[in-house]
């Protein structure tokens, strides 16, 4: 009997330890679901109470849980940490991009694990506060570790994608049961499709300039299981979230929801930003890669025209390029970055880095959140090492090359190639075939004879196991390396000088010592950004002879500039004044001054 009841309560023991186990060592070699990842961000918070709060922003589309993990460090003395200068990191609102959930994860590491072994992250996180969302579109990230998988960039907002009545009525299926969705052709001369001559894997739009005549049709794999004529138009989902954010929103495009900000997630984003305007600076990990790609959505227009149209005129109409005053600053941290890849050797195809997109979460925090904004897609497959002899030799004007810098580089392909051409290659060697499905030969119910393959799904913006924690270390150090050089505000100097009539006449220097402006120009320009406002405290024996009891300081520009302010005080000899600088992204420096 006792044997027995031993053996029980020594299996529900383990049960319980098993049940309730806080996650192990964390480990880069894998992709993490979003379960695991919320139960890693609440083991952090169990694990450091003085570094960290986990905050909940809300529920997605799919009833998945909205987490932003705050870190700072609480030092007596030491602004609360909601109200110190602040910096948002984002990941994955795209769905696809599972890496940069790992870069967040791998970024929260480092911040926690080397706060006391580190002077740097010791410095920043008793000064700061780092906000962290490493997953904002879990719907769309959970189908990478499903049965079958395709990739899927919405939300769970079912939308009629066919305006049928019907919702998520025609999906994908998976018709050669190998687990992934890739692609069917079927001949047809109708098609505008070919298989491309020097790599007959890839499929090409015909050229009718060079005499080519489509033979194929291209679908994606699945049923019209609708009978509406088309193969899987309405599949599970609706919104894209990184296309419904304000700046250059797409109206009319279903993928982009149906007016901007109108999904539950980008709801709670655009929220959590509203009430924190601490946040000086906002670094994102997705597909848009702006250290590599200047270029931004919308039209393309010369910025020297921009500069001959009054200020109060292009109020007027929406901006769609960089203001010029701070792209300066954003070519020196791209060149900053180039040589970091160059020196850790991580091999970028720099010209496959993708810009902004319309109605992306970035644009919104530059253009209307107006903030310091930087993303990193983190990866992409390399290129072979070999370079066209006519990009790498020819001599280019030197008045070309600062405009060229900001732009991606042109590939090592000829025009003619298909823009995949490598990645066969690149597959086979890498992954021993395993990122292409062969084309084989299918009956389906209502094409006939098609062929099924083509890439599988997340190839292009998943790197290997073995790939993941290189480069998501290296890009979690330059971030934080991005962290340490925002603005930051500091009392120069201060002066008195006695005048006639008990008159004193008081300057006082403001710096910024940061390597980033107090504001951007864009940030001015939207209204989004608060000047640096000055407070004069005076006593009731005091008067203000000139100046004015609150100033503003639009912006310090950054490496020491300063900004004088000066005033003309009637009052006893050695009574004092007191001066307060304050901005919400900067924080607050006071000094005291006696009149003498």
């Amino acid at each position: 009997m006792n044997r027995h009841l031993f053996l029980s309560l020594w299996l529900f023991l383990s049960f319980s330890l098993l049940l309730f186990a806080v996650p192990g060592e964390m480990t880069f070699d894998k992709y993490h679901q979003p379960k695991e990842l919320n139960a890693l961000l609440k083991s952090w918070t169990s694990k450091h109470p003085q570094l960290t709060k986990l905050i909940n922003i809300g529920k997605s589309s799919g009833k998945n849980d909205l987490f932003i993990l705050r870190i700072a460090a609480e030092k007596k003395g030491s602004p609360e940490p909601d109200s110190r200068p602040a910096i948002f990191v984002s990941a994955n609102l795209e769905g696809v991009h599972l890496v940069g959930t790992e870069a967040a994860l791998m970024l929260i590491e480092k911040l926690l694990t080397k706060y006391n072994s580190d002077e740097k992250i010791a410095e920043l996180l008793e000064k700061r506060t780092v906000y962290v969302a490493p997953l904002l579109n879990p719907d769309a990230a959970q189908n990478y570790f499903a049965d079958i998988r395709y990739e899927r960039y919405t939300n769970a907002h079912s939308i009629d994608e066919d305006l049928d009545d019907l919702i998520d009525e025609d999906g994908f299926d998976d018709l050669n049961k190998d687990g992934l969705i890739t692609q069917m052709r079927v001949k047809d001369p109708a098609g505008n499709w070919i298989s491309n001559p020097a790599e007959p894997r890839l499929m090409r739009r015909a050229d009718p300039n060079k005499g080519e005549k489509g033979i194929y049709k291209i679908y994606t794999e699945g049923l019209d299981n609708d009978g509406a004529g088309e193969y899987n138009e309405d599949p599970p989902g609706g919104v894209e979230l990184n296309r419904n954010f304000p700046h250059d929103f797409e109206h009319y495009i279903r993928a982009a929801g149906r007016w901007p900000v109108s999904e539950k997630e980008s709801i709670a984003l655009v929220k959590f930003l509203a009430s924190k305007p601490n946040i000086a600076m906002v670094l994102n990990f997705s597909s848009e890669n702006t250290f590599l790609n200047l270029q931004q959505s919308g039209r393309t227009r010369d910025p020297a025209a921009l500069a001959r149209v009054p200020i109060r005129m292009r109020r007027l109409e929406p901006v769609m390029n960089i203001d010029r005053q701070d792209m300066p600053l954003m070519k020196t941290v791209q060149l900053d970055y180039k040589n970091a890849l160059e020196k850790a050797k991580l091999n970028y195809p720099e010209n496959r880095a993708k810009g902004v997109g319309k109605g992306s979460f970035i644009a919104y925090c530059y253009y209307q959140y107006g903030v310091q904004v930087f993303s990193s897609d983190l990866w992409a497959i390399p290129e072979s090492q070999e370079t066209s002899a006519m990009e790498t030799k020819r001599d280019i004007p030197a008045k070309n090359v600062e405009m060229r810098e900001g732009m991606p580089k042109r590939g090592s392909a000829r025009k003619d190639e298909h823009p995949d051409i490598y990645i066969p290659n690149w597959s086979y060697s890498v992954l021993k075939g395993k990122g292409f499905v062969t084309w084989t030969p299918y009956k389906h119910p209502t094409l006939g004879d098609v062929e099924i393959g083509g890439f599988v799904p997340y190839l292009k913006t998943t790197p290997p196991p073995s790939e993941i924690e290189k480069t998501i270390s290296f890009h979690a150090d330059f971030y934080i390396s991005l962290m340490n050089r925002l603005p930051e505000l500091k009392i120069k100097d201060t002066q008195v000088k006695a005048l006639e009539d008990g008159l004193y006449q008081v300057t006082v220097s403001f710096t910024n010592i940061g390597r980033f402006p107090t504001s951007t120009a864009q940030g001015r320009l939207a209204g989004t950004s608060s000047p640096i406002r000055v407070h004069l405290k005076m006593t009731e024996n005091q008067s203000l002879f000139s100046g004015r009891p609150i100033e503003a300081i639009p912006v310090i520009n950054e490496n020491g500039d300063i900004k004088k302010l000066e005033w003309t005080i009637r009052g006893s000899e050695g009574s004092k004044i007191t001066i307060t600088a304050k901005s919400p992204k900067l924080g607050s420096v006071t000094t005291t001054v006696v009149l003498q």
